[in-house]
């Protein structure tokens, strides 16, 4: 199983990761994770070297987006943690 992860800005320059569920769908985790990969992952990769060297901002993603989704850590058991499974990503 796959916790899943909202990514929003947090102050002007950091992400905030909140929990927000958990998945046992390879399809749910694959679309989450697909999502990721073509909006904020692709942002950092294109912009690495300008965000280390401080010409670009990662607030500057945020400027047309709320927040993103990420369903990349795996865990034996979500128990005690107080997430609900996700079976669609429409319920995110």
């Amino acid at each position: 199983m796959v916790i899943i992860s909202k990514i929003e800005l947090e102050g002007a320059d950091s992400l905030k990761y909140t929990d927000v569920g958990f998945t046992t769908d390879e399809a749910v985790k694959n679309e989450i994770n697909e999502g990721f990969d073509t909006t904020l992952g692709k942002f950092l990769g294109e912009n690495r070297t300008k965000l280390n060297l401080g010409e670009v901002s990662v607030s500057t993603f945020f400027e047309t987006t709320n927040h993103v989704n990420e369903a990349r850590t795996e865990v034996e058991t979500v128990e005690g943690l107080g997430l609900v499974e996700i079976t669609n990503v429409n319920e995110l």
